[in-house]
């Protein structure tokens, strides 16, 4: 009984024109309140998770995109945070936001923005500790990436969007190489940062990232004109990516 009362609560607070629940009694006007606030806070939570998405479709558009995602998508977790971890999908099928074919990567990379702030420490290994491992070993070596990394991959110039919403005034998008991009979205210590990365370069952190030894990485890779896995390497530990290696044993390859 008091499931079904609750199931109905939380409908009728997803629509605007369902009537006030029965179970609530005396109510004027208060319920009506109370579901408005629900909305607002909810549409508030997105607007302040993808700035860059509402300026590249405006406020009023934005408004009534989240107000549909709103409408369909209820909290999962009380922790707000949390909320809107589906809306690059949602914009990925919502028709009116079809000409902007970048728009649902550009809200992805917000969303791993934020999951990344959000994340929890981690601390990451120096170059140096790949000094201690046996040559012997270098073939099969493992690696775990800090928990808020995320590998990104977009036939757009999501990162050079990005960049361009990080400085005041209107960004002029039609000066950018549009072709695709990829990041590396970490954040080691305080600050999240937003890596572009060559797509070798991409393919070689997400094979690691996925758990594979590092001399079949870098056989998948075959030979990749002007691939360094040193620099490569270099550049993830750099990142404060890396919190842990793992030793499985074999020659090397790289």
């Amino acid at each position: 009984m008091w499931l079904n009362t609750l199931n109905r609560f939380d409908a009728a607070l997803a629509d605007v024109n369902a009537p006030v629940p029965d179970g609530i009694n005396g109510d004027d006007g208060r319920f009506n309140v109370y579901r408005n606030n629900v909305a607002v806070g909810l549409s508030n939570a997105l607007a302040e998770t993808f700035p860059v998405v509402k300026h590249l479709v405006g406020e009023e558009f934005f408004a009534a995109m989240g107000q549909i995602y709103v409408r369909e998508n209820r909290p999962a977790s009380p922790v707000l945070f949390e909320y809107g971890s589906t809306f690059p999908d949602f914009i990925e099928t919502f028709e009116p936001a079809q000409s902007i074919s970048y728009l649902a990567d550009v809200a992805r990379l917000e969303r791993a923005w934020l999951d990344a702030y959000h994340s929890a420490d981690a601390r990451p290994l120096g170059i140096d500790v790949l000094a201690s491992v046996s040559e012997n070993h270098i073939e099969g070596l493992r690696f775990e990436l800090h928990p808020g990394a995320c590998l990104i991959r977009s036939d757009h110039p999501i990162v050079s969007i990005w960049n361009a919403h990080q400085i005041t005034g209107a960004p002029d998008l039609s000066t950018l190489q549009w072709q695709g991009e990829q990041a590396l979205i970490v954040r080691p210590e305080l600050d999240v940062q937003i890596i572009r990365l060559d797509p070798t370069t991409f393919d070689f952190y997400t094979g690691l990232a996925a758990g594979g030894a590092l001399g079949r990485v870098c056989d998948a890779l075959g030979n990749e004109t002007g691939f360094d896995p040193s620099a490569a390497l270099a550049g993830l530990f750099n990142a404060g990516a890396v919190v842990a290696l793992t030793e499985s044993g074999g020659p090397s390859a790289c």
